[in-house]
């Protein structure tokens, strides 16, 4: 990643950290699990992931006008997105041999994956194929396939992050076609939002992030900085935000969202759309909150500075293997030290907190360096050696926006 954009890796690194901890701290010390909670039932994490992907995956593209690289990431995606759960499922079938798993405390939840690690990956259509069905698939489309499926449970996200990328990818397709006009591009951006609000879509999360692309691009968000009412507004954004999410006695927090989710139900109901973006501890109105908050840090260098400092950056770089692979971690090496360590007293408790976060970004670690980063240099190998040349020999246009061919028997022709 850019090193413009190392902020953004440290806000994802810090939304995957979160995760794990809302995860872990259920099962094992609810002491600490309210913390991470904000002392709610919502969390913000997954809404600011998928913000951050929009964000992230359009910038480039928007900046240099390059449809070629939007093809090449649509084609690059699914495997980017499934060879890691691959990877990271024969690493649980390694830890089951080894027998490092407590089966009774997988057993405890209700996904394949949790019923018992002996589940995990028994054949080889489960191993190599079913990951690929999975993320094709939405669990709106199927609501029971996650249940069945004997993939992480943190996997549930992953049908909508690629479903939703590539609806990305072709509204950013559009927009490059209307560079010129920006009343165009703005309409269409601002049409797919109200669309994907009203029908309650994950997609809208997307948008904004797309959004924000743009205003990065444009230079929008750098002249922010320099005005002095920007860091007042953005203070008064995040505060509404929370108003309107955070369940109290002063705010209207779950009022508000009640209502919404009323509205965008029977609207879902009208569109027939196929996935909402709200579940047991999920908030409509998070997204706004979410937008508060990366205006604020888009707008700010010193909070830009702090999440791109080495300790946030590590975590965004270990972001997707902790979160795909700390289920995993939970129910073999975690379960080994909550019974080694005993969490009956408060420092005992913070030992435990302690030794476990530790090893789990280790564990993390370690899997970025035998997993993830091996799967990044297959993906652009096989890219560059298979696609590539193909997608450059139609990497220019005519006039009516169609591809024309630039090898030397077209020209001769």
């Amino acid at each position: 990643m850019s090193t413009k954009l190392l902020y953004l890796e440290g806000l994802r690194g810090i939304a995957a950290f979160m995760v794990y901890q809302i995860h872990t701290l259920l099962d094992y010390n609810l002491t600490f699990r309210p913390v991470w909670m904000w002392y709610q039932e919502w969390t913000i994490c997954v809404p600011l992931f998928f913000v951050l992907s929009g964000r992230v995956l359009t910038v480039s593209p928007l900046r240099k006008g390059d449809q070629t690289s939007i093809i090449a990431s649509m084609i690059k995606r699914p495997f980017r997105l499934t060879l890691p759960v691959i990877g990271v499922m024969l690493i649980s079938k390694l830890i089951y041999v080894l027998g490092l798993f407590d089966t009774d405390a997988c057993r405890r939840e209700e996904s394949a994956f949790c019923a018992g690690p002996d589940k995990v990956a028994h054949s080889f259509f489960d191993m190599f194929v079913r990951p690929f069905l999975y993320i094709n698939n939405t669990p709106g489309l199927f609501p029971n396939y996650a249940a069945t499926t004997p993939l992480p449970y943190t996997s549930w996200t992953l049908p909508l992050e690629y479903a939703n990328s590539n609806y990305l990818y072709v509204l950013t397709i559009v927009l490059i076609h209307f560079k010129d006009s920006l009343k165009i591009q703005y309409f269409v951006m601002l049409g797919a939002l109200a669309l994907t609000l009203f029908g309650h879509l994950w997609t809208s999360h997307f948008i904004i992030g797309l959004i924000f692309a743009d205003l990065s691009n444009r230079g929008v968000l750098k002249s922010l900085k320099h005005k002095k009412s920007t860091l007042f507004f953005s203070t008064i954004a995040i505060l509404f935000s929370l108003f309107l999410c955070i369940d109290s006695p002063y705010t209207i927090g779950k009022t508000a969202n009640d209502w919404i989710k009323t509205f965008q139900v029977d609207s879902q109901m009208r569109f027939g759309a196929w996935e909402t973006n709200y579940g047991s501890d999920e908030r409509p109105l998070v997204l706004l909150l979410c937008t508060a908050i990366m205006f604020a840090i888009e707008t700010n260098d010193l909070l830009q500075n702090i999440l791109g400092s080495k300790p946030f950056v590590f975590l965004g770089r270990i972001s997707y293997m902790l979160y795909l692979a700390h289920p995993v971690f939970n129910y073999s090496i975690h379960q080994i030290l909550y019974k080694l360590i005993d969490s009956s007293t408060p420092f005992g408790n913070a030992c435990l907190f302690v030794t476990t976060t530790t090893l789990a970004c280790l564990f993390s670690e370690l899997l970025v360096r035998i997993v993830d980063e091996p799967v990044l240099k297959l993906l652009n190998y096989c890219y560059a050696r298979v696609f590539k040349p193909t997608l450059n020999t139609y990497s220019k246009v005519n006039s009516d926006g169609l591809p024309v061919s630039t090898t030397s028997e077209s020209k001769k022709l």
